[in-house]
């Protein structure tokens, strides 16, 4: 019997293949029929697009697969910004400890060179594609609830969940991810889906007011000159939300929220603004890095907001089947 070892709560963000186990997906002779007696950590790979594309899977030890066969065990794609690891993600983010008691099955996939195609940046891949196929895989292995499929990330990653979603809204309940902005055109068919976006007012990388400066830096561009106020007002068109303003506006010395909540499908679409963060909008630092530079823009947010929290409660309310 196959069982990883438990993941430490903070983990190093290098690759440490010795704490986490790894499967590979296309081998017939491994299986998933184990009962899950403690927490899950594994590796998981499979080819896709003649490559080798990799995520790490926590399952939680409630859901098991006699669990998630008869009971609603979600799952929750938390994508890396660009240059990070997945490890790092898991480590920033720390969503385990507010997913594992929904018996949510967290997912952490890794862009090739550390990036994702959203189109303007930052890859060739066809990650919506790998994105897609891994969840199909994890809810045919793991019994996950396709009505509640989440995605979040953080910058490149916050760039690739919106592209998801407006790619592939079908298949997606929620999004509410940090600090990046739509970039893609909606697909025909686009089914109105909540999105949520986290960002700083001292983002230094990718301003609060304009994502010029990211988008010259990572695709050689000036065209992304829309903020974070622009992008709640296109997902509030694109969900055909009612009124020209939010309907819901909170104001607190470190935070803010703009909300439409009355939208299509039941959707909403809100702005949470964090008055003193920069780029990193979590909780804890990132420390992957020794640029001090990069060191000083990675830190937390200093007024201690869960945003990982607000995301997780944005989401979790809800589901395809209600739409």
């Amino acid at each position: 019997m196959r069982f990883a070892l438990v993941l430490a709560l903070l983990i190093a963000t290098s690759y440490i293949s010795g704490c986490i186990s790894e499967k590979n997906l296309d081998d017939p002779n491994e299986t998933t029929d184990d009962p899950i007696l403690e927490p899950i950590d594994e590796r998981e790979c499979f080819e896709f697009d003649n490559k080798e594309r990799c995520w790490l899977i926590h399952i939680p030890a409630t859901a098991t697969l006699e669990f998630c066969e008869h009971n609603s065990c979600p799952i929750l794609v938390d994508m890396h910004g660009n240059s990070i690891p997945a490890e790092g993600q898991l480590q920033v983010s720390d969503f385990s400890r507010l997913t594992d008691p929904d018996h949510a099955i967290l997912v952490h996939p890794e862009g090739i060179d550390l990036g994702w195609n959203h189109g303007r940046c930052c890859t060739e891949e066809n990650d919506v594609g790998f994105i897609l196929t891994m969840i199909d895989t994890i809810i045919e292995e793991r019994f996950a609830d396709q009505n509640r499929v989440y995605l979040t990330g953080w910058s490149n990653g916050c760039f690739m969940s919106q592209e998801i979603a407006a790619l592939a809204s079908e298949r997606i309940a929620a999004v509410a991810c940090m600090a990046g902005y739509v970039d893609e055109e909606l697909a025909m068919g686009y089914s109105p889906t909540p999105i949520m976006e986290i960002h700083g007012v001292y983002d230094q990388f990718l301003p609060y007011a304009s994502g010029a400066p990211a988008a010259a830096f990572w695709g050689g561009t000036l065209d992304l000159d829309e903020g974070a106020v622009q992008n709640l007002y296109w997902w509030a068109d694109a969900n055909r939300c009612s009124g020209s303003v939010p309907d819901v506006e909170t104001a607190e010395w470190d935070y803010s929220i703009k909300k439409f909540t009355n939208c299509d499908n039941n959707a909403e679409v809100v702005l949470v603004t964090l008055n003193f963060a920069q780029h990193n909008p979590y909780l804890n630092d990132y420390n992957g890095t020794t640029d001090p530079v990069f060191e000083a823009l990675l830190s937390g947010n200093p007024t201690g907001i869960d945003s990982s929290k607000i995301a997780w409660d944005f989401m979790s309310q809800f589901s395809k089947s209600s739409d």
